[in-house]
């Protein structure tokens, strides 16, 4: 009678921490299922025997925390109210710093014959994005830093009337160390007063510790257009942009 009750409270014990296997026979955890999987409310994740886990809040992914142990929803982006481009820097999910910045007014600069010192771009200041807010323009000058040391990529398009024959430049200026870190120049070979584009697009290291801006440089006075007129219609020309990408 004893081993037959001994029997009944194994078989009971073993029944109630069995593995469980559906569309196998030899399960490898608690619950195996062998095929598709549908769910049609919410997924809870974590909690114990007493408590529910957590279903997560909108827009969460469900992230592996490793062997032994639950996972967890987490917010996918590293600034989740930014915009941007998300982007994966060592192994983790962020949005990417990006600054795209229009002119709001024609900007000219006085030439400079043998300057070593690029002028800032004046009037750059119609933000279409600045997700971390490290973007500065006024009328006569800007200037933005970067969030992390990193690979940026460089967009500038500038549209120039100048003097025929001379050779402005634009580009990245390095305000920290006082150098170009990016930059463009050619041969201003439309008339004087006419119009010429320059781009440049190029992918740079950038430090947080040090400040940035957007500059030109030229021989000869100089006007920076920031639109495109023509009988047609007329809209922004020149624009400048950084973006994270590494």
């Amino acid at each position: 009678m004893k081993k037959i009750f001994f029997l009944l409270i194994l078989s009971i014990y073993s029944a109630m921490y069995a593995q469980v296997g559906i569309g196998t026979a030899t399960p490898q955890k608690s619950l195996h299922v062998n095929g598709s999987l549908q769910v049609t409310n919410e997924l809870n994740v974590g909690g114990n025997s007493n408590t529910a886990g957590s279903a997560g809040l909108i827009g969460q992914v469900l992230k592996s925390n490793g062997p032994g142990a639950a996972p967890s929803w987490q917010t996918l982006a590293g600034v989740p109210t930014s915009t941007g481009t998300v982007i994966a820097v060592n192994g983790q999910f962020l949005v990417a710093q990006e600054i795209t910045v229009q002119m709001t007014a024609d900007f000219t600069a006085v030439g400079s014959p043998g300057a070593t010192v690029a002028n800032p771009i004046g009037n750059l200041n119609n933000e279409i994005i600045d997700n971390e807010n490290l973007y500065a323009g006024t009328a006569t000058t800007n200037s933005f830093k970067v969030s992390a040391d990193g690979v940026y990529q460089i967009n500038m398009n500038v549209q120039i009337s100048t003097t025929n024959g001379t050779s402005p430049v634009i580009g990245i200026w390095n305000n920290t160390t006082g150098l170009w870190v990016a930059r463009v120049n050619d041969n201003y070979v439309s008339p004087t007063g006419g119009l010429q584009t320059y781009t440049l697009i190029t992918s740079i290291p950038m430090l947080a510790a040090n400040t940035y801006s957007f500059r030109a440089i030229n021989t000869q006075d100089y006007t920076l257009k920031y639109l495109s007129t023509g009988s047609t219609g007329s809209g922004p020309i020149t624009q400048v942009s950084v973006r994270r990408l590494k």
